[in-house]
């Protein structure tokens, strides 16, 4: 969709953080002589108006204090990754990019074929900022160059939350205290609430697993698991795929298997195997489902009007600890920001992409969109007290999962090759062989195995 700048400027920050940075972003300032060319950005639309709102206004106060034009057009997110692939391959591209799942669909390909500015400058404005994470989640490498850099911005991040009905809970006869803590048993702690409910009358499922083979819910809960059960070193930091260390096959046909049972039991909506990214945040307003694992914290936001549901009927969680108890590090969602070679106008991309992430900038921002995603610097968390606030029962919640506690980054920032894994959907695919082909685990294991080493070796790091 367009959107039209609006002359609101509730982050007027934006122009006096940019006019007042430091050296690095002084230099990163438009030249005069191309101050008046207009600067176009895409960017990806936000599930409410509030966050469509945010960086119309952000906008306008960057266009007003610097006196360049920007050309700002929001789309939803499937629509602008097929849109910017689309638009390199013909030459016809914006100036800046923020895509939300631009680190898995688009950086990693466009970075390994050399269709991107390399940002490392911008970046160099803010280094000490960012979290370490978000940091490195930004560095791609570069077929043509032979080597890794900074290709992207990160502006927010995210980890998967578990969302999950007090009331519902309640009704079944158990409280918060009696919710497990490790992965197994968590899990299945919301079966056997269905069965509680179910008992009562109640049609209701308890678990709301997102099991399509579109769009990135699926592939997220995937990976949660994946790693939750051992298989974090699916790809080495040195670009290697280590599919055939037994540690990570088991972890992947464990995580299909404790994905795909409760579903083939009736624990799971059958319609999750089509749902797109809403559609479990819809389910859940429904009270179709109990609970839900999601990407960010963006169910008890959207309640953010309703105080009884916001702040005592929505439970938000982090992920379970493992089996033995210990920790599992979260993976870190990075959505960026990006210039692909070709912009009419890589100055001012650059200049307005610098100031947008001064800290004081990026947190206003981020506190107008309602924050649904955190911050990706650890200065704005410690600074304003709004983030770890103890009387909101969700926002410090997500920042000790994703900013405090342990986290690591995707694989696809050790090999682009991971990205191509994302595309395909061949884990969901994986789990679509199981619940819909009939396959068992093992062989669904296989046959995501057997592919992803033949994309891998389009892709040889050297």
């Amino acid at each position: 969709m367009m959107s039209r700048l609006s002359r609101r400027h509730a982050l007027a920050g934006l122009g006096a953080a940019g006019l007042g940075a430091a050296t690095a972003a002084a230099a990163l300032r438009p030249r005069r002589a191309r101050a008046a060319e207009p600067v176009t950005v895409w960017w990806t639309q936000g599930f409410y108006q509030a966050e469509n709102q945010a960086v119309i206004d952000a906008m306008a106060a960057w266009e007003k204090s610097t006196g360049t034009k920007v050309n700002l057009t929001i789309m939803n997110g499937p629509d602008l990754i097929s849109k910017m692939i689309a638009a390199m391959q013909v030459g016809d591209v914006p100036d800046l990019v923020h895509a939300v799942t631009g680190d898995r669909f688009l950086v990693p390909r466009a970075a390994w074929d050399d269709k991107l500015v390399d940002v490392s400058d911008v970046i160099a404005t803010q280094q000490q900022e960012f979290h370490k994470t978000a940091l490195e989640s930004s560095r791609f490498y570069n077929a043509t160059l032979r080597k890794h850099s900074y290709y992207s911005v990160p502006v927010k991040c995210s980890t998967m939350m578990e969302e999950s009905w007090r009331p519902l809970i309640e009704e079944a006869g158990f409280s918060d205290k009696d919710m497990p803590t490790t992965q197994d048993a968590y899990y299945d702690f919301f079966q056997t609430v269905q069965d509680k409910l179910r008992s009562k009358g109640r049609r209701i499922y308890g678990l709301g697993y997102s099991m399509a083979t579109k769009e990135a819910d699926a592939g997220t809960l995937f990976h949660a698991f994946l790693v939750a059960y051992g298989g974090t070193g699916i790809v080495l930091s040195s670009g290697k795929l280590n599919v055939d260390d037994p540690a990570v096959r088991q972890a992947a046909e464990t995580a299909l298997e404790r994905l795909t049972t409760p579903y083939k039991k009736g624990y799971v909506p059958p319609g999750a195997i089509n749902w797109g990214d809403v559609d479990n945040n819809n389910a859940f307003f429904a009270k179709q489902i109990v609970m839900t694992p999601n990407a960010t914290i963006s169910i008890a936001v959207a309640q953010m009007e309703k105080p009884d549901q916001y702040y005592k009927q929505v439970i938000t969680q982090g992920i379970p600890a493992g089996n033995d108890g210990k920790p599992v590090p979260s993976l870190l969602g990075v959505s960026p920001c990006l210039i692909p070679k070709g912009a009419k106008n890589v100055d001012g991309a650059k200049a307005l992409l610098s100031a947008f992430i001064q800290p004081a900038t990026l947190n206003t921002y981020l506190k107008e969109t309602r924050a649904r995603y955190l911050p990706v610097m650890m200065s704005v968390i410690r600074n304003d007290p709004y983030w770890q606030d103890p009387a909101d029962p969700h926002r410090p919640v997500a920042v000790e999962y994703g900013l405090i506690r342990p986290t690591i980054p995707w694989w696809m920032n050790y090999n682009p090759a991971y990205a191509a894994v994302l595309s395909e959907q061949i884990w969901s695919q994986a789990t679509a062989n199981i619940t819909q082909k009939g396959m068992t685990p093992e062989q669904a294991t296989d046959a995501a195995m057997t592919r992803i080493k033949a994309i891998f070796e389009r892709f040889q790091i050297a």
